[in-house]
């Protein structure tokens, strides 16, 4: 028998002959045989019913993994020999006037470029298309016209025009049909508050005055507003590209999602 062996055999013996505590007896004596008889079985059924739930989220997790795939194959299934780019957004980058800022995972897009001493920056979020309310009536629709409706969803833009030193114009709008509806314009003094994204800032702007409805003022005011953004190029071409954009994007991010969920359950 080893050291090490007969070692630890002393201690256990020893650990066995030491005497039992006055205290320890009455606490053993406090837990009468009834007691015992009624804990272990509940802790026995507690146990069992915690394998019993996990054995059914596995099924179900399966029945879910399944599932997704089907819907990947599905979503894909059209895409697979299409290019990596839409010729829509070769075209529109071929311009070199704008420039897209779009973070993979991200809701919102921004499309900047310089005029002048001017910034300009139009954004946009593609969870829009989630929650637009249809302009048309879709009992009246068939499934034909599918094509038809692309883009008959309204997004809402937020424009600014920043300069320097002579603050930012916001202007609120919707794009739809290859148009840009103006809501407001409000103007900033301080172009930072204007187009900071952050909690204070936001909360700031709350308090704002943002004009009046643009509806409401002189026509003559709303048509120099229309050519103010033109000269921009923010224009037809710009209108009609956005929601397209958005519905590619859309579609990517929704993908990505699928196999992000089902790479998650696979793990």
């Amino acid at each position: 028998m080893s050291s090490f062996r007969i070692l630890r055999t002393a201690r256990n013996v020893s650990r066995v002959a030491q005497p039992i505590s006055a205290s320890t007896r009455v606490a053993r004596a406090t837990l009468s045989p009834s007691m015992l008889r009624k804990d272990t079985p509940q802790l026995l059924t507690r146990a069992f019913s915690v394998s019993s739930r996990v054995f059914a989220q596995t099924e179900v997790d399966k029945q879910l993994l399944d599932t997704l795939e089907k819907e990947i194959k599905h979503e894909t299934e059209s895409t697979d020999e299409a290019p990596e780019q839409p010729e829509f957004l070769q075209e529109f980058k071929k311009a070199g006037i704008w420039t897209i800022e779009d973070t993979p995972g991200q809701d919102e897009v921004f499309i900047t470029r310089k005029h002048g001493g001017e910034t300009i920056r139009v954004m946009f979020t593609i969870s829009d298309m989630e929650n637009a309310e249809p302009a048309f009536d879709e009992e009246a629709v068939d499934e034909d016209d599918e094509e038809a409706l692309s883009g008959i969803f309204p997004l809402r833009c937020n424009i600014h025009i920043t300069k320097p030193n002579g603050g930012s114009l916001n202007i609120e709008s919707l794009v739809q049909d290859g148009i840009f509806s103006i809501e407001t314009v409000t103007y900033y003094k301080d172009a930072k508050l204007a187009t900071e994204m952050t909690a204070e800032s936001d909360y700031k702007r709350r308090g704002k005055y943002v004009g009046p409805q643009f509806e409401h003022l002189d026509v003559t005011v709303q048509e120099a507003f229309e050519n103010y953004l033109a000269e921009r190029n923010i224009d037809e071409s710009l209108a009609l590209f956005i929601p397209e954009y958005a519905e590619w994007k859309e579609q990517k991010e929704y993908v990505s999602w699928l196999n992000g969920v089902k790479g998650f359950l696979s793990a």
